[in-house]
């Protein structure tokens, strides 16, 4: 898939996190899931940083900073919309899962490259 694709699924996969941070936590069912919540904010920004290092040229160590920060403040802008949200709640531990799963994504992203060459 060519780089410019990588780009445009990128933005509509930031778009749908913030999309889906948007809905109303009543509209949610209520599936008993609440220790596996951390996971799943894991797994969904793990695939952010894959899509961040996909859609770049030349994906190096070197762009693992940029990557990250760009998902400190994604994760930190969607936390906050999130609080304006009724039945949905801000929380910095999920901003922490939410970072970690970028890092990690972006990081094994570059690794399988890398391994690749």
């Amino acid at each position: 898939m060519s780089i410019a694709n990588y780009r445009i699924l990128f933005g509509i996969y930031s778009f749908s996190i913030l999309a889906v941070s948007s809905v109303s936590g009543e509209s949610f069912p209520d599936v008993g899931f609440y220790n596996l919540d951390k996971l799943f904010h894991f797994i969904e920004y793990s695939l952010l940083g894959y899509f961040a290092v996909k859609s770049v040229r030349n994906p190096t160590w070197r762009w693992i900073p940029v990557i990250s920060f760009y998902g400190i403040l994604f994760a930190g802008l969607d936390e906050l919309l999130q609080s304006f949200i009724p039945g949905r709640c801000s929380s910095q531990f999920d901003v922490l899962a939410d970072i970690s799963g970028t890092l990690f994504g972006s990081v094994l992203t570059v690794w399988i490259i890398r391994r690749n060459d």
